[in-house]
């Protein structure tokens, strides 16, 4: 039998349009339709009233999210919010609200630039405005505070999880270094009432950080620290983590950011990085396709990558740091746990 009797047209027709379902629930979320249907079950009408949208083509995107299983249409005409859309409200508990804008409006614009960045292999965001990594949002507040709260809604995700598997016990201080708005940071103050943290990142991180410690109670207890990874890291905590830093560098970055970890590690300080780890090799698996959709997410955005735990080995030998443990949190991100040799 030929390659060619085999092959699925309908499924790779499914691939090369999956870009609508990207749309769908960033203009679900942007509008807040969960929300307003967490409330009630509603028409299209009544929905786009509220909106201020046209009720035509409401009711069209209605039906898309019902073809996702987002939402349901009823026989009456009101549509109702199905279980897997209750991420998309903004005070769902896991709420993924943020991330759908985040992808839909912000990432969108740079994975159309991917063919040039496979071409040049630089980042679109280094052609389109002369630097990669995260430096323009420090000039749009709006594009500022939508990526910390997508970046909230990941971290939330695994928080829990890290905090429970880490014993903090006789540790005083964790550094949380790139720690955004604090999630990771709370979880961890949280479960060790005794500890005290440091959360170091840009200044546009603040202000969504101080209600992040507040709401979880630990404000008194973390200390927020403006400074950059690049340049030299406060001493004295006994854990430092690096959660979704790594992939956003090449090697030569991410190398400077270990390094200056370990120059602020005492010797018996703990390096934790969470990153996704990509398998030694590729097949058509779930886990595979969230790993390279992050990977790609990087080579156009940041101009970063995801990494193999040989890589990310060479990297942590070369700043003197020796791995110890790797346990992982969910299906897409993993800790590893570094010492100073």
């Amino acid at each position: 039998m030929s390659t060619d009797s085999q092959a699925d047209p309908a499924r790779l027709i499914d691939l090369i349009g999956a870009c609508w379902t990207t749309q769908v629930l960033h203009v679900a979320a942007a509008l807040g339709l969960a929300d307003l249907l967490a409330q009630q079950p509603a028409t299209a009408d009544d929905l786009a009233t509220r909106t201020h949208t046209d009720a035509g083509a409401l009711q069209r995107l209605l039906r898309a999210l019902a073809s996702l299983g987002l939402c349901v249409e009823r026989e009456d005409g009101r549509y109702a919010l199905a279980p897997a859309g209750q991420p998309l409200r903004s005070d769902a508990p896991y709420s993924l609200r943020a991330l759908a804008i985040w992808w839909g409006r912000y990432c969108w614009s740079e994975m159309q630039g991917l063919h040039a960045c496979v071409q040049s292999g630089s980042s679109a965001r280094s052609r389109g405005a002369g630097e990669d990594g995260y430096a323009h949002l420090a000039r749009d507040a709006d594009a500022a505070a939508v990526f910390h709260r997508a970046m909230r809604e990941r971290t939330r995700l695994i928080a829990g999880r890290l905090a429970a598997l880490l014993d903090l016990s006789q540790s005083t201080c964790v550094l949380d270094v790139g720690g955004g708005e604090g999630e990771l940071i709370a979880a961890l103050l949280s479960a060790n009432p005794k500890l005290r943290g440091v959360l170091l990142d840009l200044p546009h991180a603040f202000d969504g950080a101080r209600k992040v410690l507040a709401a979880s109670g630990v404000e008194q207890r973390c200390a927020l620290l403006a400074g950059d990874f690049f340049d030299t890291l406060p001493p004295g905590a006994d854990l430092l983590v690096l959660k979704s830093v790594l992939h956003n560098w090449d090697d030569g970055r991410a190398a400077r950011i270990l390094a200056n970890c370990r120059t602020a590690m005492a010797a018996s300080a703990t390096l934790v990085v969470v990153e996704r780890i990509l398998p030694p090799r590729m097949d058509n698996s779930a886990a595979c396709r969230a790993a390279m959709r992050a990977d790609l997410n990087m080579l156009v955005g940041p101009g970063g990558r995801e990494r193999q735990l040989s890589e990310f080995n060479t990297l942590l030998s070369a700043a003197g740091l020796t791995l110890q443990a790797v346990d992982v949190l969910d299906g897409e991100l993993s800790a590893m746990r570094a010492t100073a040799n």
